[in-house]
């Protein structure tokens, strides 16, 4: 599995940082808003979370300090994700965060014990996401939700647009873009539909809160 780093050429602190700074607007009250109606409506009062591909924690630190969760649960490929996320601080509960490869071993929680499970920009970069699939489909407890976050197929003019608005060097950040398009266009809305179909969820409610993106929230199939 290659990493955002790997793929972009950026280092991990680069990209620690980009996490942390761009954090505001990747997640803003229109995203808060919908994950209200659409999410903690179907949870019960004080959820067990879990966010694969944690990064430095701050969507955790988010729940932490909006809902009452019970227990929250991060997991992240890098280290340095995960160092940042244990400095961080979150409301009322204490995460337990680790480094972990999705691939390479199961997720270390017991089957059916997970209310919600979130993935931001993850699982379009790992070979098998039907393998992850059905190990995420194995943590949740019964009516548990699968909330996916992640990029859809752009024109490569529209994408390249979007990036060069958001920078100051656009010639020494074009090179990046390209190595990171192919990744990031890997998947249609349909191909994403099929995806979690074909990986034993009921897409429950999808729609774009921002450009690029896409979000899916999801349940198991009953009797899978």
């Amino acid at each position: 599995m290659a990493t955002h780093q790997e793929i972009s050429g950026m280092s991990d602190a680069e990209l620690l940082q980009r996490m942390v700074s761009s954090h505001p607007e990747r997640y803003g009250e229109t995203f808060w808003e919908f994950f209200t109606a659409q999410v903690q409506t179907r949870l019960p009062s004080h959820p067990v979370v879990m966010d694969l591909g944690c990064g430095p924690g701050l969507f955790l630190r988010d729940i932490a300090a909006r809902y009452s969760p019970a227990a929250l649960y991060g997991y992240d490929i890098t280290p340095a994700m995960i160092d940042h996320a244990r400095q961080g601080t979150y409301n009322g509960v204490t995460p337990t965060l680790a480094v972990h490869n999705l691939l390479a071993a199961p997720l270390p929680v017991a089957a059916g014990t997970v209310h919600l499970v979130t993935m931001t920009a993850v699982l379009h970069v790992l070979d098998d996401p039907l393998a992850v699939l059905a190990d995420i489909r194995r943590v949740l407890a019964p009516g548990g939700i699968f909330f996916l976050n992640d990029w859809i197929r752009t024109p490569l003019q529209t994408y390249l647009a979007s990036r060069t608005d958001r920078t100051a060097t656009p010639d020494a950040d074009r090179l990046r873009w390209f190595r990171l398009f192919p990744a990031h266009n890997k998947y249609t809305i349909e191909d994403w539909q099929w995806l979690l179909t074909a990986g034993g969820f009921l897409v429950q409610c999808s729609t774009q809160l921002r450009p690029h993106f896409q979000v899916f929230v999801t349940t198991p199939f009953v009797g899978t």
